[in-house]
């Protein structure tokens, strides 16, 4: 019937008056010729519509192929098997990298995963409003390392696609002592950017040539870490400890490291200090304390508080140059 009314009264229709003033076999071909185009068009329209309905069809057979992919992956980090919860965890990762959609969901639940097995027991988040403020744990031993599946979560998310995301990575108040995250174990350098890691223990971490830019790294404990060429560009340090602590190449412009513990650090220079926000709190090697560049640092940055006082918005201090 269809076919009836596009060869009939459509075909007819379409033709318009200059078709129908012809006579004898002029009128027959140009509606011929009028017939065929429209027939090509539905037939056009046809496969467009075939198409769009197996691109739908095909996305929502993806999507439920991914929501379970992911629901058995969650399902496997509660196992007690560690081989399950790694699998689960790889899981995870194929899921984020091959769905954008689910990016920020993965990174929260594995996020989640460290948090919740690694809670500092010393932590503000740990400690009632009772509790005494608890003195700093002792260094942990050489060789000292989080578990598998820690380790194996931590690394995922610092392998991570580079997307837009609009939450920080949570990895506040996590017992992270030992953690290996070196750059020539990555193929790019591994990126906790603008991660929490406020009152994190890293402690002994081993974080040479990271990308640490913006975190947030208030009060953490890094005493013993190994920090060289790592970038730490806008990180919050404020409070930190940093005793013993190996710093040769790590970048610090714009590093807030006001309040931070730097005694007993290696490899920590005048230069690098140049470019930090310091002040009469931050606690620095004997030999950095009286360096002319160092203290021309520190009145540059008490310049720039006490106007922050006034106006909020005032931008730091560019780096100081030297003074020799």
């Amino acid at each position: 019937m269809g076919i009836l009314v596009v060869l009939g009264p459509l075909s007819w229709w379409l033709a318009g008056d200059t078709v129908r003033d012809l006579h004898g076999k002029d009128r027959a071909d140009a509606l011929n010729a009028v017939r065929q185009t429209v027939l090509a068009g539905f037939a056009g329209a046809s496969v467009l519509l075939g198409l769009g309905y197996t691109a739908r069809t095909y996305q929502l057979s993806r999507r439920g192929q991914v929501t379970e992919r992911f629901s058995r992956a969650v399902g496997q980090l509660a196992s007690d098997k560690l081989e399950e919860r790694l699998g689960g965890m790889y899981g995870l990762e194929h899921v984020m990298v091959e769905s954008p959609q689910e990016h920020a969901t993965v990174v929260g639940v594995l996020s989640a995963f460290i948090r919740e097995n690694t809670r500092r027991p010393d932590s503000p988040l740990t400690l009632t409003s009772s509790d005494e403020t608890r003195p700093s744990q002792p260094v942990p031993a050489w060789g000292t390392e989080p578990s598998a599946d820690i380790k194996a979560a931590v690394k995922i998310l610092a392998r991570r696609p580079e997307r837009v995301e609009a939450r920080r990575v949570d990895l506040r108040s996590t017992q992270l002592a030992g953690l290996a995250l070196r750059s020539f174990d990555f193929h790019a350098p591994p990126r906790l950017s603008r991660a929490l890691l406020t009152w994190a223990d890293l402690c002994r971490a081993d974080l040479r040539g990271a990308d640490l830019s913006g975190a947030i790294l208030t009060s953490a404990d890094l005493r013993h870490s190994r920090l060289a060429r790592t970038c730490l560009d806008q990180a919050l340090m404020a409070d930190a400890d940093l005793r013993g602590a190996l710093l040769s190449e790590a970048t610090l412009l714009g590093t807030d490291i006001r309040g931070a513990d730097l005694r007993d650090t290696a490899g920590l220079t005048a230069r690098q200090l140049a470019g930090a926000l310091i002040d009469e709190e931050t606690q620095l090697p004997p030999e950095l304390g009286s360096d002319p560049w160092v203290a021309a640092r520190l009145v540059a940055c008490r310049a720039w508080r006490d106007q922050q006082q006034r106006d909020a918005l005032t931008p730091p201090p560019p780096p100081t140059a030297s003074t020799g």
